[in-house]
């Protein structure tokens, strides 16, 4: 069986996970394979299921610098792992679920991904689409269609912002006004996988605005409420990062250091609000999902 088109009863439901590493994929040391393709399952218990040599390679036991590729078929005997789906709401055309942070929404760029949110929803909905996007590291609230008419009329409202998405972060430092909104241009390079805000029009660049609120502060920093009006890629945290505020636990445009007292970024989305438009039926509907309690990272507080 492909990688693609294992039983979602035999990936989601026991302690063995099997399945066949995507045609295509490059040669990699085991180890490297798993926590690409099963993201949130700790370095504790992998090292731990490496150490009982409950990790096959092809059913053979394999040591974890073993180097494999496309073809080959891997095999982890695991304590119970969690691959639940949290759902908020479902009407048989629309789903509002809440993705874990740290887990993908799909397979990376080589293929790889066997645990990914859009592999647990279609594990309980098959055929379902995604509507759009969060970064791996980003959690919170996540819509997917589960027919044709929805799919095309939900990316439609989503690319003519007719989804209104609020997000909360703990940012460093302190914002000087408790809310505004912040105008700018962003610049993608695709090859280095990240953006650049600029002040100005410019070639290539297009314009972003955020707007934020205050809400209280938090450990180092504030937390916030942030609103893209414009949704670019990485808007959020470079947008934040720009005016001296990176976002806590963001590597690739915050503050290494001070990232180090968190596990992980900072930023939750944590609502979804239909507005007037091509999903007129859910207009006014607010999709919600809680944001962890960060406040417990910092005891003094």
């Amino acid at each position: 069986m492909e990688g693609r088109g294992v039983d979602p009863a035999l990936l989601f439901g026991g302690a063995m996970l099997e399945h066949v590493v995507p045609r295509g994929v490059p040669s990699m040391p085991l180890k490297r394979y798993i926590s690409r393709a099963y993201p949130l399952i700790s370095r504790s218990v992998l090292q731990e299921a490496f150490r009982r040599r409950d990790v096959k390679v092809n059913a053979k036991r394999c040591a974890p610098d073993i180097l494999v590729c496309g073809g080959d078929t891997v095999t982890l005997y695991l304590p119970e792992q969690d691959f639940s789906l949290q759902t908020l709401f479902c009407d048989g055309r629309l789903l509002a679920v809440v993705k874990p942070q740290g887990l993908p929404v799909d397979v990376d760029q080589q293929g790889v991904g066997e645990d990914t949110l859009l592999r647990r929803i279609q594990a309980e909905h098959p055929g379902a689409q995604l509507l759009h996007r969060l970064d791996a590291a980003t959690g919170g609230v996540l819509l997917a269609a589960l027919d044709e008419d929805t799919l095309q009329r939900g990316l439609e409202a989503f690319q003519k912002r007719q989804m209104d998405k609020t997000y909360r972060a703990v940012v460093l430092g302190k914002f000087s006004q408790s809310e505004g909104v912040l105008r700018d241009y962003l610049l993608k390079d695709a090859r280095a996988a990240q953006v650049r805000v600029v002040r100005r029009p410019m070639p290539g660049a297009k314009e972003i605005v955020t707007r934020y609120r205050v809400l209280d502060k938090v450990g180092p920093g504030q937390l916030v409420e942030l609103s893209p009006v414009t949704g670019r890629t990485h808007q959020l945290r470079a947008h934040c990062a720009f005016y001296g505020h990176p976002l806590l636990g963001d590597d690739k445009y915050g503050n290494r250091e001070a990232n180090k007292s968190v596990r992980g970024l900072l930023l939750w989305c944590r609502s979804i609000e239909a507005l007037p438009g091509a999903l007129g039926e859910y207009e006014g509907k607010r999709f919600l999902a809680l944001e962890p309690n960060w406040r417990a990272l910092w005891t003094s507080d």
